[in-house]
């Protein structure tokens, strides 16, 4: 798959998450194809927000990556796009965010129901940026207007767009519906990047027919292999092992390693990581418990270690 002269090593691609998708993280997912930010704030980007200036590290190690942004304005679009021209390889506009201060303001999901504005901000991206513009969307606000949306986003000059199968009232209840995903990959002339319930190789395999290539989120919280897992199944048709625990916390403290070096490390975003990265390991609630008690960086590296 390429998305404009970038051609991707495979199908699999990292979903922006936030808090979950930092620098250390995208660097583990070394099978994704590519791997996207967290939500970059464009109005916080072209003030020169310090926070935000964490949030557009890189590294050689996770090329090529995809700097998702949001918003609402046109008028900061060009200031944000000189701080990450540089360094992105592709620019994002997020179009399908559900969480409630961001739809509140009327940025993410909530321009879904502003078709025409959808199309302004993805014109002045493209108008501004030398890289290929990509978009993320879902399939409606409250109802379905998916390949309208989608339309207008290719109209105006993106080079691919994800999309995740559920409209923003159905957050992320229900099943996602795949079969609209390959409605519009009928009518379109750009890749179609389908995003929504894969967990596993068997999944992949289904949704790769009706798109050209899979982005996975949730399923990859705290597991970075399953990059490599789905992979292997796509070429054998066998499924691989699932990481031993030994390997588990092995891969949490490369995590700490990578946010030693990128000054990222605080306590709160390490327990975070601790947890979800021993998720569904036998005594995980026990562990869990102890996580919670401990108040040093350092003394929790120190029992993560002892689990091995």
């Amino acid at each position: 798959m390429k998305i404009g002269k970038i051609k991707l090593k495979n199908e699999l691609i990292l979903a922006p998450m936030a808090g979950i998708t930092t620098l250390p993280f995208r660097i583990l997912c070394t099978e994704a194809s590519l791997r996207y930010t967290e939500m970059v704030n464009i109005n916080a980007l072209a003030r020169n927000n310090k926070a935000t200036e964490k949030l557009i590290l890189t590294d050689k190690a996770e090329k090529p990556v995809a700097f998702q942004l949001f918003g609402l304005r046109e008028e900061p679009i060009k200031k944000a796009i000189e701080k990450i021209e540089d360094k992105a390889d592709i620019i994002d506009f997020n179009f399908g965010c559900p969480a409630q201060q961001i739809v509140g303001a009327g940025a993410g999901a909530a321009l879904l129901k502003r078709p025409e504005k959808v199309g302004k901000i993805i014109a002045t991206l493209v108008k501004y940026s030398s890289k290929p513009i990509t978009a993320k969307i879902r399939l409606g606000y409250d109802k379905n207007n998916v390949m309208k949306i989608s339309k207008i986003i290719e109209e105006n000059g993106a080079s691919a767009i994800a999309i995740h199968a559920r409209t923003y009232t159905q957050g992320f209840s229900g099943k996602a519906e795949w079969d609209e995903i390959e409605k519009v990959r009928e009518q379109a002339n750009i890749p179609i990047i389908g995003n929504g319930d894969v967990t596993n190789g068997k999944q992949a395999e289904i949704l790769l027919k009706k798109c050209d290539g899979i982005m996975i989120g949730r399923a990859a919280i705290g597991d970075p292999d399953i990059f490599r897992r789905i992979n292997e199944y796509l070429k054998t048709g066998e499924t691989p092992l699932m990481p031993k625990p030994q390997e588990k916390i092995k891969i949490f403290l490369e995590y700490y390693k990578l946010a030693k070096k990128y000054d990222l490390v605080n306590l709160h975003t390490l327990r975070q990581k601790a947890q979800e990265f021993t998720r569904n390991l036998r005594n995980s609630r026990i562990i869990r418990k102890e996580l919670n008690k401990i108040n040093t960086t350092d003394s929790l590296v120190s029992y993560m270690e002892s689990l091995k």
